[in-house]
């Protein structure tokens, strides 16, 4: 779930609660490396998914909807990583941390519940665009209203918690609107379940339809491979052979045309979204997805476990500071999905360096 179910964890102190196994204490050093490790990951994310909505919107033509996507998220995870030093910091003044953290706890949660759901969106066009090709791609408004979709059903699984968090008498209390077992429940599965299995399930139908394209390619070229046991058969069969590679030779001529026709239309102003950009995109949308269920798992198998048996106690001497890098785990892949863009797309490598070498 979101940083803000767990307040304790999320800030990195201790429960106050009576612990059976003492806690190991941790060092200075082991702190200012966290914090260290914490802030290159914040400020990674910042620089690297500014440099992402400027790369989407230099775009000089129409956009596809995966890059509208992937700036989305972008955003969102920004917005994620201003918030997320709040539950982190080193409480001097802890009246003014706790009502920061109040604060700016559901919009962090609002955050990534928009990078879950933009991935999920993503996800699903790549399958839309493998069982129906469009070369143009959806309209503006069918790409505006998918982005306000995502935000809109973000804010509604996250309103709860805009209205039923409080700071009083010096602590951020959860007044049951926000707290109670069948919200907690519910925003796990709007969250994180039900975006998985939307994820899973699109890119299962993809790779099942990859196969069974490359399955009867397969079959077409060896039923075109076996000879017949007849003289008369097998002249008909060189016949039809011959047929088959005028009527390719005529294909490929005409699909030569049309690549002129289409590229000459680009340099004049038509400018047809670009399905080289649609590839170049979905190829590494399945790697960032992995990256963002293995970083935010850990949180969420530990989130569980202590909401539903009820944990006051642990029984691993390091378990608090397990759940310190655990914290800074799921702020990882703010920073690791720039990263990727830079190595698996061209376009992004591209533009990356156009912006760090100054280059127009």
């Amino acid at each position: 779930m979101s940083v803000s179910n767990n307040s304790t964890f999320a800030n990195g102190t201790d429960p106050p609660v009576q612990q059976y196994v003492e806690q190991f204490k941790e060092t200075t050093g082991l702190r200012v490396f966290r914090f260290a490790l914490f802030s290159l990951i914040i400020l990674a994310t910042l620089i690297g998914n500014s440099m992402v909505c400027y790369a989407v919107w230099s775009i000089p033509h129409r956009k596809p909807l995966s890059y509208y996507l992937v700036a989305n998220m972008a955003i969102a995870e920004i917005l994620n990583s201003v918030c997320l030093p709040v539950m982190l910091v080193n409480r001097e003044n802890r009246e003014l941390a706790v009502r920061a953290k109040c604060i700016l706890n559901p919009p962090q949660v609002l955050a990534v519940l928009v990078v879950t759901y933009s991935l999920a969106a993503i996800a699903f066009y790549r399958y839309l665009v493998m069982i129906e090709p469009n070369p143009r791609g959806p309209s503006m408004k069918v790409k505006l209203l998918t982005i306000l979709g995502v935000w809109l059903v973000s804010i509604a699984i996250s309103f709860p918690l805009f209205i039923g968090l409080r700071f009083q008498d010096g602590e951020c209390k959860e007044l049951p609107v926000a707290s109670n077992d069948i919200y907690v429940l519910t925003k796990f599965i709007l969250n994180y379940a039900l975006p998985y299995v939307i994820m899973l399930a699109s890119y299962g139908a993809v790779a099942w339809n990859l196969r069974k394209r490359i399955a009867e390619k397969t079959i077409e070229a060896r039923n075109s491979m076996v000879p017949s046991s007849c003289v008369v058969e097998a002249e008909d069969q060189i016949e039809l052979q011959a047929a088959q590679v005028d009527e390719v030779r005529r294909f490929r001529e005409t699909e030569q045309r049309k690549s002129v026709v289409i590229e000459t239309g680009i340099r004049r102003g038509s400018k047809p979204e670009s399905s080289d950009l649609e590839k170049d995109l979905l190829k590494m949308i399945f790697v960032i997805i992995i990256i963002f269920v293995v970083c935010y798992f850990p949180y969420q198998a530990h989130f569980l476990w202590v909401r539903i048996y009820n944990i006051k106690t642990y029984q691993f001497r390091y378990h608090l500071l397990m759940t310190k890098y655990i914290f800074i785990l799921i702020c990882l892949p703010g920073a690791l999905h720039p990263l990727c863009y830079g190595t698996m797309s061209k376009f992004y490598a591209k533009a990356f360096s156009k912006i760090i070498l100054c280059r127009k």
